[in-house]
């Protein structure tokens, strides 16, 4: 199978006994098979390797009155640039967010942007930045 240019291989993974790989990103350990992903979604096996399919990839970003956030103690008055991407490995029936937590990458409209563009995007607009859920914790620790 041919990889996209834009996937990253992933990190917080190790193959098994069977074959499969064992996502340890999350505590759902998903076992994925060869072309599968896991139950987020973004998590794919690719010849043998986890590659993140979402890295990179946000399918929305919205700047939000910071007391709408579970920060609303930090900086009353303030904005927050939220941000995510396809996938989650929750499965909430009330999430707000369903139709992109649950969707494919390939089904959504995703920007291409780096760790770098995040930054100087929150930098310009005087934000703080949220990154809610795991799913893109690679991505989030490559802001830093």
């Amino acid at each position: 199978m041919k990889t996209d240019s834009n996937y990253k291989l992933a990190q917080w993974w190790e193959p098994t006994d069977s074959g499969k790989l064992l996502c340890t990103l999350c505590p759902r350990y998903c076992k994925i098979g060869e072309g599968q992903a896991g139950f987020c979604f973004i998590r794919q096996n690719i010849d043998g390797k986890l590659y993140s399919i979402g890295y990179g990839r946000p399918t929305g970003f919205a700047i939000d009155p910071i007391e709408k956030k579970p920060l609303h103690h930090f900086y009353p008055g303030s904005g927050i640039l939220s941000f995510g991407t396809a996938g989650c490995n929750l499965g909430c029936k009330f999430c707000q967010n369903w139709s992109m937590s649950k969707a494919k990458i390939d089904d959504l409209k995703a920007l291409h942007v780096s760790p770098e563009d995040v930054v100087k995007l929150a930098k310009k607009i005087m934000s703080h930045l949220l990154l809610i859920p795991i799913m893109i914790l690679l991505f989030s620790v490559n802001l830093l």
